[in-house]
């Protein structure tokens, strides 16, 4: 019998070689792996928030981008699992929405220029090469006043170099921005079966200049 994860290496990955095949797979189980209610750090933030157009990056099945729909948003949901886009879609049909989704890699990803009035990104987690490239895109990819919402696990005492840094570093990385909210600590995860325990995380709310 395999051994049980705890909830830090099933976030981690560490049976994980981070590639479509094995969130295929996760996320072809049977339910919700992360739940169908949204983030809750993404929750507190909205009433800040502007309506508009909307990317939400690894957005898996689709909880945090139909909630975004819901409140008037025009969300693009952006994962390279079609098995979580095709669930995307299916949950916000429900909701009575219809969900645009874009199957792709973070690696190389071009979000566009001036295009977005919210980035969300809830634990993304892109190894460092494609988090900088894609963290140094993110200022130019936001309108005048558009935002930047960020939740991932983080680990205390991480390198900047690290797939888990802290909010400090992170920030570091996302230059052209203003910081409302940039911390970290640890907390309660109640987010389906794969996100259900204490962890560590970086929350961060930022604004295009």
């Amino acid at each position: 019998m395999k051994p049980s994860t705890s909830m830090s290496e099933r976030m981690t990955g560490k049976d994980s070689n981070h590639l479509p095949a094995y969130w295929d797979a996760r996320y072809a189980e049977d339910g919700f792996a992360y739940g169908t209610e949204p983030n809750d750090f993404l929750v507190s933030v909205t009433p800040q928030l502007s309506v508009g157009d909307a990317l939400c990056l690894c957005e898996g099945e689709g909880r945090n981008a139909t909630f975004l729909a819901q409140r008037g948003f025009r969300p693009v949901a952006i994962d390279f699992s079609q098995v979580a886009l095709d669930k995307a879609s299916a949950l916000a049909a429900q909701r009575g929405i219809t969900l645009p989704t874009q199957r792709a890699d973070l690696e190389g990803f071009d979000p566009g220029l001036a295009k977005w009035d919210l980035v969300t990104m809830i634990f993304g987690q892109p190894e460092l090469k494609i988090r900088r490239a894609l963290y140094a895109r993110i200022a130019a990819c936001l309108r005048p006043g558009g935002a930047f919402v960020l939740e991932t696990k983080t680990q205390e005492g991480a390198s900047a170099d690290s797939r888990y840094p802290d909010a400090a570093t992170l920030c570091a990385e996302l230059q052209g921005l203003d910081f409302v909210i940039a911390r970290d600590g640890e907390r309660l995860l109640k987010e389906g079966r794969y996100h259900d325990g204490a962890q560590r995380t970086a929350q961060i709310l930022a604004f295009k200049r």
